[in-house]
């Protein structure tokens, strides 16, 4: 069996850099955050847990490496 056509799973959840709608400042977040996540500067909640993705309050500028 040749292992060149065999997949390899990839994880759903990242690590996302959230900009606050407050202050703008960058702030680096779990996608699948289970608890209520706060700006660093400002203390404004910038995701919230639902049960699997968290739904985030802020503009999301990418993936952090």
């Amino acid at each position: 069996m040749k292992k060149e056509h065999i997949l390899i799973p990839e994880p759903s959840s990242k690590f996302l850099k959230v900009k606050c709608k407050e202050c703008n400042e960058e702030n680096i977040v779990y996608s699948h955050a289970s608890t209520k996540v706060t700006c660093k500067s400002c203390g404004n909640f910038i995701a919230e847990p639902t049960g699997a993705v968290a739904e985030l309050h802020g503009k999301v500028s990418g993936t952090a490496k």
